[in-house]
């Protein structure tokens, strides 16, 4: 297993793949502090609460568009090189490839994440000095703040990690990179159509539509930091599912495609 993730390691750092996704992700929180800065919930886009709000924002605003093409790719590009072809028929170390592969995506994401609180906290001080408000603001926080901001990053790399898994799974499944990123963009589209067919069919498919992923996710996030930052800008209600139903919903939706992958990475011929 150590070579197999020396070897995901090495394709990581030569590749510009992640750390361009990486920078993305800092773009499009920067250009959320902007607004953020410019409206009436701008204590949100200061410290320390700045690190709640970029955190969600890769959870919800960019997990579903910006990893599962570095996924998706990492996954289908190694049938199109061939090389996997190699690497697989010692079929000892089949289920091994693949999760060397998803673990390395999931170090790049959680690395990327580090980065995005270094991207709050001089967002956030940029926010404060522009618009006269004191660098740190922690009126309305109580002593648990810093586990907050732990359990919102380990949220944050959990919801990553099923669009990391789901991606790299398709990849692996149809032996397609671009399968791969397909499945992973497209997740959200077809939630958002699904969701509006099966709301109007109502009682069962109604139902159904509660129990999509992105409902877990934003359930997740807004659970833990509800009470951390505004409640005009997030909060919880009671129809929003807590937090353990959350994690187990998200394990399910995450074990699925993997345990998919591992099966017929296991039991089928390397063809392509």
């Amino acid at each position: 297993m150590t070579p197999l993730l020396a070897a995901e390691w090495l394709k990581l750092r030569k590749r510009w793949m992640a750390r361009i996704l990486a920078l993305i992700m800092y773009a499009i929180i920067a250009l959320l502090f902007w607004g953020i800065g410019a409206s009436n919930e701008r204590v949100n886009a200061i410290m320390p609460r700045a690190w709640l709000t970029a955190l969600f924002a890769a959870a919800i605003y960019v997990a579903p568009f910006i990893w599962p093409i570095l996924a998706g790719s990492w996954a289908g590009s190694e049938y199109s090189w061939g090389t996997v072809r190699m690497i697989l028929s010692r079929r000892p170390t089949r289920s091994q490839f693949v999760l060397a592969g998803i673990a390395v995506n999931l170090l790049a994401v959680g690395i990327a994440l580090l980065g995005s609180l270094v991207v709050a906290t001089v967002a956030g001080v940029v926010v404060a000095v522009l618009t006269g408000n004191p660098i740190v603001d922690t009126t309305g926080l109580d002593a648990g703040f810093a586990v907050t901001v732990v359990k919102m990053f380990l949220a944050t790399w959990y919801i990553l990690a099923f669009y990391v898994v789901l991606a790299f799974a398709a990849g692996t499944v149809f032996r397609s990179g671009a399968v791969g990123i397909g499945v992973g963009l497209g997740l959200n589209l077809a939630e958002l159509i699904l969701t509006g067919i099966f709301t109007a069919l109502g009682g069962f498919w109604e139902s159904m539509a509660r129990h999509f992923p992105t409902i877990y996710t934003a359930a997740l996030t807004v659970r833990i930091i509800s009470g951390a930052v505004t409640r005009h800008f997030i909060h919880a209600d009671s129809t929003t599912p807590g937090i353990p139903e959350s994690l187990v919903a998200m394990t399910i939706y995450i074990a699925v495609p993997l345990a998919l992958s591992l099966i017929l990475v296991r039991t089928r011929d390397v063809t392509a």
